[in-house]
């Protein structure tokens, strides 16, 4: 039925990410990939900035309560349960088809590995441990990220985690419309390479969100995108060193008029995120 739509047509328009699968219908088409709707993405809506707020709203009251309900006997798989316990009249009021709920702590064991999976039954440690509440509700993303430690941690610890944060701040620094999206990873870079860390860098500092937690515009080298009024982006430098953990906080931001608006909530300094019960 599908492939009916396509007769007569030599040449189909299609969303550069669409998949392969589609194409596989129509072989003898030319599909032209394009970014329009990906980029008519970038620039949020006021039905969608509310829609984004909310969703913010509602991850940083999990991570706020992670925080305060965490101990030295936690598990992974308690606080993943988390979100329903604490927020389940607001995930039942903003569902939709599409919702993710998903609340992980990475203890240190895994939190050098930003893109691991911890064991269901692994406990909180002397940290850096990450609390990350990645959420989607109503069809709209948002996440809230923090570092956090059960204990008071040691000098290296504390320098890391402040050279994250100096990251973090040189970053907001720049959110403003006019900032090409690749002058943001330069910068934060050009710091954490000046602070001999390029090895523990793995990842780029942010991305775009919206309909989905990870999309355009990505705040990395090579993206010239121009940064503008009314885009979601995270906020997300981090620093990994094997044998001793991650370090990263992250925040859903709307870039302003002149700046930017953070639309999550939650501790942000190291006297508040060491927990030690």
């Amino acid at each position: 039925m599908v492939t009916k739509k396509f007769d007569g047509l030599d040449k189909i328009g299609i969303e550069s990410n669409a998949l392969l699968e589609i194409t596989a219908k129509a072989p003898t088409v030319d599909w032209q990939p394009n970014d329009i709707i990906k980029k008519l993405r970038e620039i949020k809506s006021a039905y969608e900035i509310d829609k984004i707020s909310t969703t913010a709203r509602v991850c940083s009251r999990v991570v706020r309560a992670t925080l305060g309900q965490v101990n030295n006997d936690s598990k992974v798989i308690d606080l993943y349960n988390l979100p329903f316990k604490v927020v389940g009249k607001e995930i039942a009021d903003n569902f939709s088809l599409t919702n993710r709920v998903t609340n992980g702590v990475w203890p240190s064991t895994y939190s050098f590995m930003p893109h691991s999976i911890p064991d269901m039954a692994a406990t909180v440690d002397h940290g850096p441990n990450i609390n990350v509440a990645v959420f989607r509700l109503a069809g709209y993303a948002a996440e809230c990220e923090r570092t956090f430690f059960m204990e008071k941690p040691t000098k290296e610890e504390k320098l890391h985690f402040n050279q994250m944060m100096t990251a973090r701040n040189i970053m907001l620094d720049m959110l403003r419309p006019g900032v090409k999206a690749s002058e943001v990873e330069t910068k934060v870079r050009d710091y954490l390479i000046d602070q001999h860390l390029t090895a523990n860098i793995l990842h780029r500092p942010g991305h775009g969100i919206g309909l989905n937690n990870h999309e355009e515009p990505t705040l990395s080298l090579g993206n010239d995108t121009v940064l503008k009024e009314n885009m979601v982006v995270s906020v997300e430098p981090a620093i990994y060193s094997e044998g001793q953990g991650g370090y990263r906080h992250s925040d859903t931001v709307l870039i302003t008029k002149d700046g930017y608006k953070l639309l999550t909530n939650a501790p942000v300094t190291l006297e508040e995120l060491t927990v030690e019960n």
